[in-house]
């Protein structure tokens, strides 16, 4: 009897377990499906003009892949290589600036775009440019969905020098590497700008109606799984204790 009592915890467990999972992949897929819901309407409006708006940004979400002007001065000396991006199976960078918008005295991180790795990882690509200068800066925000993350630390132990390798991106240890505080987002650099490089923005390849249909099939099961559990677990316990009572 004991034995049968530690089973019927063990399957009960399992399947709490299971239904959390399902759950939770349903919503993950769920959040992804209005992450690229946003996506496809922003790609929609593309042809909108160029706005002028005022640091920091007000209500940053609403801003996501809005077109923006800036004036500002590159800081050309202090720059940043963001590691491990691959296109067309080669591995290579993503080149990041730090733009100083003096009118409103803000800085703002620029993607300048993508730049293959060279041969050995010893040496850094040549990312240099012409002297600084005040310049009208073009191109769309990016305001990252979901925190920085990695198993290891921002320059993973190359934290010298510049430019300067990192791991992922996190505003504010950037921003203490620079000693400026950096507004919460990166100008992706438009294509007719100049002193950008390969500026093809990856973003999920998945529409936003496949990831509803994969969350929609993750909380079925979650359903079918609820249901049996009541078929073959719970109904029947519930019908054996009321046997006990007459």
């Amino acid at each position: 009897m004991k034995r049968k009592s530690v089973q019927f915890m063990l399957v009960q467990l399992m399947t709490l377990a299971t239904l959390a999972l399902f759950l939770s992949l349903g919503s993950w897929q769920l959040s992804r499906g209005n992450i690229k819901s946003a996506i496809e309407s922003a790609n929609v409006n593309q042809q909108e003009s160029y706005r002028h708006p005022g640091l920091p940004l007000q209500d940053l979400e609403s801003w996501r892949y809005r077109k923006v002007s800036m004036v500002g001065v590159y800081d050309n000396r202090r720059q940043f290589l963001l590691d491990n991006q691959v296109r067309d199976r080669i591995t290579g960078y993503n080149v990041l600036t730090p733009l100083y918008v003096e009118q409103q005295n803000a800085w703002v991180l620029v993607d300048r775009g993508w730049i293959p790795q060279t041969q050995g990882r010893e040496i850094l690509p040549d990312v240099s440019m012409p002297a600084e200068a005040l310049q009208t800066v073009s191109g769309s925000v990016y305001v990252p969905y979901d925190k920085a993350y990695s198993l290891g630390g921002i320059a993973d132990g190359e934290d010298r020098g510049w430019p300067r390798r990192i791991q992922f991106v996190d505003y504010q240890q950037l921003g203490d590497r620079l000693g400026v505080r950096l507004e919460p987002f990166t100008l992706r650099l438009a294509a007719n700008q100049e002193n950008g490089y390969r500026r093809d923005w990856i973003e999920s390849s998945l529409s936003a109606q496949k990831h509803y249909g994969y969350a929609f099939q993750w909380y079925a099961m979650a359903f079918a799984l609820l249901v049996l559990w009541w078929l073959y677990s719970i109904k029947p316990l519930i019908e054996k204790n009321g046997k006990r009572k007459f």
